[in-house]
Parts: C-alpha cells; structure tokens; sequence
C-alpha cells in the first residue's frame, strides 16, 4: 500500500471509531446521568474540512483518536421518586468496589437487602464514614436528602453521601462501564462544595440527539467518500503494475 493510501487507510480508521463514539452517543441518549464522549479526530477532520472548502480526503489530516468525556451539566429531570437523586454542579457520587471506589453522575438509587444505599449496578453507595446504613424498615418514602448530601430517615441522621470533586483534573477519569468512572492512582479528589443534591432528580444525558444525528449522516458520506478514493487510487495502482508487465 502506497504512502498515501496508508494515510486514507488511517483516516478511514479514524472515521469508523468516531461512528462507533457517535453510535455509543446516541445509544445512551436516555440514560440518566451519561456523559457524552468525544473523539480529537473529528474535531481535527472538521477543522481540517473547512480549510479545504469541502475536500473529503483525509490524506493530510493528522490522524489521532484520543478519546475524552464531556463532563457538561446535563438538564435536571423531576421524578418524584425519593432515591433519584440529580446532580447540579461539578462533582460525583462516590461508590465502593473491590477494586476501590469508583465516581458517577447517575443518582439512580435503590436499597439493597441489607439496607444499604446501592447504585444500579448495586455497587455501594459510599458515605463520609463509609456505607450508608438505614435503620430496619426504612423504606424510600422516609428519607430526606439535603443538597449538601444530608441523608435523614425521620428525624435521624444516618449519613451523608460522600461527593467527589476532580476540578481541572476531572477530564483524567477513564469510564469504567455502567455510567461510572475511576481515577488513576495518583489523582485524588477533593470534597465536592459546589454541587447540590436534588431529590427527586434525575441528571439527564447531556447527549444533543440532533448534533449526534447530523454527526453520524456526515461521518458516513465521509466515510463513503473515502472509500471512494481509496478504490480509485488501488486502481490506478493496479493499471500501473500491468502496464509495467506489459512492457
């Protein structure tokens, strides 16, 4: 393969990984507290588009594929639901695995046999002091959540949830799955003091189904395109072998 087909080759690479960000997008548009994620490529390829007035050849695009997450606030949805907690502000929920903790935006809660507080995943729910446990028989209806975490079952307090604050370094979280995200070693939160708790909330995606759609139409006719010029230049490269046997 020629140098230049190479460079196509990659570019064609990069556009299917930005379909396949593109597609996870749009896939989760509904999930409550989804970030949606982003791709360097096709930041670079639009710029790169617009200075070449519409030439869909990535030859001389600079090919990288550096995938990042979106943190943007997403739009506050009223559920009612006492354990549907919305996040408004910077920071996460932190929650315990064996692995360590792990960081999300999805309030979605539930109360395991235990009496724990769990994610969806049933991952606990960690508090200042470690998980939070609710008295025998509590049930959704008798907790209260203040914004600053405060968690109540009557008149007694049982915890407060333990939120997480990344600052500038939030955009090193790696997605671990299931709308959480973990931190490398060495990146250590601080008390999340700007973000409020919204009970009976749900964080909704911060994922815009119209740009994810248009996106997706644009990506394929550039992948098309660029499946074009590749057939072509293969091609000529075959014309050119056959002339030289001829000869």
């Amino acid at each position: 393969m020629t140098g230049g087909a190479e460079k196509i080759a990659s570019g064609i690479n990069g556009l299917l990984k930005q379909l396949d960000v593109v597609s996870h997008n749009v896939a989760n548009a509904q999930t409550a507290g989804f970030k949606k994620r982003l791709l360097t490529f096709h930041q670079e390829y639009q710029k790169r588009l617009e200075a070449l007035r519409g030439d869909c050849s990535v030859r001389n695009v600079p090919i990288r594929t550096d995938q990042t997450v979106d943190f943007s606030q997403g739009m506050l949805i009223q559920t009612e639901r006492p354990l549907d907690l919305g996040l408004e502000g910077r920071g996460f929920l932190t929650v315990q695995t064996s692995g360590g903790p792990l960081y999300t935006r999805s309030g979605c809660l539930r109360i395991n046999e235990l009496g724990q507080l769990t994610d969806l995943g049933g991952r606990i729910v960690s508090g200042d002091n470690g998980p939070i446990n609710l008295p025998p028989g509590t049930g959704e209806v008798d907790l209260r959540i203040s914004s600053d975490g405060m968690i109540r079952a009557g008149d007694a307090e049982v915890g407060k949830l333990r939120l997480a604050d990344f600052g500038d370094q939030e955009d090193r979280l790696i997605p671990a799955g299931m709308g959480v995200f973990a931190a490398p070693a060495d990146l250590q939160p601080n008390p999340a003091v700007n973000l409020k708790i919204r009970q009976g909330y749900q964080e909704g995606s911060n994922v815009q189904m119209v740009r994810e759609l248009v996106n997706m139409v644009s990506l394929s006719r550039m992948y098309e395109a660029n499946m074009n010029v590749l057939k072509r230049q293969q091609e000529n490269a075959q014309t050119v072998l056959g002339v030289a046997n001829v000869t």
